[in-house]
């Protein structure tokens, strides 16, 4: 965690600072709000033989992993159960390509297509299709393919987007921080925007919002009515070939970058597992440099971050695949809000 993540979460002084430029940033982020709801902009997307589909924005209003990735899975698992033909749009943070839209394949390269789409890409197998113009991604997938229902990995400030439903992650563990707007904390929206959507997803929500969360937002936020998620480790594969392997008595060293590395260590305590810990920033582009003192041990990743590394021939690699785990009552809702 950088040192200004750091100081959003434990409410340093210092940051006030930077209020000035909170203060216009949040002027920003209400007027852009303002301007979507005083607009036509349509709730389904509408295709060229008049079909409709709905669109889901799976999103947060602050920078840093929440849990969106997981949940997206886990969401598109349980419409496909029900026999919908789901496609994904998604910005494609990391990608160096220069020409969108573009369209994930399970052989794509991370530097193509970003880490978690070509992640959803080979979990789930649908289309998932990238563009920092997500109009352009909606465009592209609904003229190749015959959907029943569209899933926004992020894109909740992305306005010119349609949206049938918004569902907002919180991370249980590091919350809202000091509950600012960008540079002071880290809000992309106020706190209230939680508010307008239509779920809040809380992910690990057994330890959230513990004592010491002192915040203005904290009392606003329990008041508010909020579902429950948790992430719930699978098993350990083989970087090289995916063959299920067994960490048991050995230490390791503990690759992340992600949003929240520190739930990947606490997962790891979890399993017993003894880990020296290796944080990257978050969309980390890994190369060979990165693991040269990293010899003498096995390498544990997450499995976001392991897309990136196949290539890097890093002998008895492994990474832990997660899945969320969430109360089957909220998939119920979302379903009937659609169908």
């Amino acid at each position: 965690m950088s040192s200004i993540e750091s100081a959003w979460y434990k409410g340093a002084k210092w940051l006030k600072l930077l209020r000035p430029l909170s203060n216009l940033a949040e002027h920003y982020a209400r007027s852009k709000r303002n301007r979507f709801l005083s607009s036509q902009v349509q709730n389904q997307i509408i295709t060229s033989n008049g079909k409709s589909i709905p669109l889901i924005i799976v999103g947060n209003i602050s920078v840093g992993g929440t849990g969106k990735t997981p949940f997206t899975i886990a969401l598109a698992r349980f419409l496909e159960s029900k026999g919908k033909k789901v496609g994904i749009v998604s910005r494609g943070y990391g990608s160096q390509l220069k020409s969108f839209p573009y369209e994930v394949q399970l052989n794509s390269l991370p530097e193509d297509s970003g880490d978690e789409p070509l992640l959803l890409k080979q979990r789930l197998g649908c289309p998932v299709i990238i563009a920092p113009d997500r109009i352009a991604a909606i465009d592209l997938l609904v003229s190749r393919y015959d959907l029943d229902v569209i899933l926004s990995d992020d894109g909740m400030q992305h306005y010119r987007m349609p949206r049938t439903l918004e569902i907002a992650l919180v991370d249980g563990q590091r919350g809202l921080g000091n509950g600012r707007m960008l540079p002071e904390g880290p809000l992309r929206e106020p706190c209230e925007r939680l508010s307008s959507v239509d779920f809040v997803v809380v992910n690990s929500a057994s330890d959230a919002f513990p004592d010491g969360f002192d915040f203005e937002w904290t009392e606003w936020f329990k008041q508010y009515s909020y579902h429950v998620m948790s992430i719930r480790p699978g098993q350990f594969y083989r970087l090289d070939n995916d063959e299920q392997e067994v960490i048991v008595g050995e230490s390791v060293y503990a690759v992340s970058g992600i949003g929240n590395p520190e739930r990947f260590y606490n997962t790891l305590s979890s399993l017993g597992v003894k880990y020296s810990p290796k944080p990257f920033k978050d969309h980390h582009k890994f190369e060979l440099l990165d693991f040269v003192d990293m010899a003498d041990q096995r390498i544990v990743m997450t499995e976001k971050d392991a897309v990136k590394c196949r290539t890097l021939d890093l002998g008895n690699a492994v990474y832990l695949s997660i899945e969320a785990e969430l109360d089957a009552s909220l998939f119920d809702q979302i379903y009937s809000r659609l169908f």
